[in-house]
């Protein structure tokens, strides 16, 4: 699997049924994650600055690169990694509505972001992205990361993406999910 990553309004049919389940979660995954009564717990990786040459959004035809505020956190259930989620806000936007955003800590993202009745998700997009996604191999624990790129070039993540927002003509916030392999022991 090369080029660009190709993102549809549709879970493909495709997929295992375990990551359809997953990807296709209304609401809350973190309130799914957490309903599993098995230890749900964030694990912040990294969060700062990032260059973002196609950012969420975007046309790669036009995208020039563009920093970005960044959030990598592993989502655990059971003490293990299940789902690995990028977080990212323009930095110069109009008005930032994401004042929580520097005091996460390890605290989810999407606790904050579905109590709040201002913030609106809008369409979830799917794609299956090459392991070799460089957010996704920073984030990856390298036990993972060695098994997952052991397998080759050919294998790929499932993925979800969203666009958040709080007002009209605000800064949004995207969520890219990719959920790993181990989310079929919990269906």
């Amino acid at each position: 699997m090369s080029g660009a990553v190709v993102w549809t309004r549709h879970c493909p049919p495709s997929w295992p049924v375990w990551a359809r389940n997953w990807a296709s979660t209304p609401g809350s995954l973190t309130l799914r994650l957490v309903r599993l009564n098995m230890g749900f717990k964030v694990e912040p990786v990294v969060q700062g600055k990032v260059l973002i040459k196609h950012g969420p959004g975007s046309s790669s035809r036009n995208a020039t690169g563009q920093m970005m505020r960044q959030r990598l956190v592993r989502l655990h259930v059971n003490n293990a990694p299940v789902v690995l989620a990028q977080t990212l806000v323009e930095i110069d936007g109009p008005v930032n509505d994401w004042h929580f955003w520097r005091g996460l800590g390890t605290r989810s993202l999407g606790t904050v972001l579905f109590s709040d009745p201002q913030v609106k998700r809008g369409e979830l997009y799917f794609a299956r992205l090459p392991l070799n996604q460089a957010w996704v191999q920073r984030v990856l624990p390298a036990v993972l990361k060695a098994e997952m790129n052991r397998l080759g070039t050919s294998r790929v993540w499932y993925a979800r993406c969203a666009r958040f927002s709080r007002k009209p003509n605000r800064t949004p916030l995207w969520v890219m999910e990719v959920f790993l392999p181990q989310l079929e022991n919990y269906l």
